[in-house]
């Protein structure tokens, strides 16, 4: 089985877990992303420094170079974006319509989780934390493909998300 293969099928078999996650649950993971996003603004920096070095080294522009910075304003905005998230309803389970047709039935449209998303993205890794809380608080799964530029980054950011969620039940 292939590494792609692997990925699909991990993320299918943890679907169901988050699909069937309490608002609470959900919320409570935002929280817990946001707690740790500041907690650790530090190495998310020194993560994010290795790779700013490595884009000099490649003589990236100085644009791509702003957009793979990661300071502590946009960590915080990171972190802020997560408590935004906890503040709105969850999506799942709302009834979008619905109608009672003449015989009796009752048919309504309601929002549930997709599943497994995939997601591909450049050196942008605030796009990282961003795609993964949506899924999250949507109840879907989400395969994360951002670009080589800032690996060390995503890495990072993947790995205190990871222990967040974690910590959260």
């Amino acid at each position: 089985m292939g590494y792609i293969q692997d990925l699909g099928m991990k993320a299918k078999a943890c679907k169901g877990r988050i699909a069937t996650a309490s608002t609470m649950e959900k919320n409570d993971a935002l929280l817990e992303i946001a707690f740790v996003l500041r907690r650790c603004k530090a190495e998310i920096i020194e993560a994010n420094n290795i790779d700013i070095e490595n884009a000099r080294a490649r003589k990236m522009s100085e644009s791509l170079i702003d957009r793979l910075t990661l300071t502590e304003d946009r960590i915080e905005g990171m972190a802020q974006a997560c408590e935004k998230l906890v503040a709105l309803s969850d999506p799942i389970g709302e009834v979008v319509s619905g109608s009672v047709r003449p015989n009796g039935m009752s048919i309504r449209k309601v929002r549930v989780p997709i599943g497994v998303i995939g997601i591909i993205y450049e050196a942008r890794p605030n796009v990282t934390v961003d795609a993964a809380i949506l899924c999250l608080k949507s109840g879907n799964c989400c395969i994360l493909r951002g670009g080589k530029e800032a690996i060390n980054s995503n890495m990072i950011l993947v790995e205190l998300m990871r222990k967040a969620v974690s910590c959260a039940g």
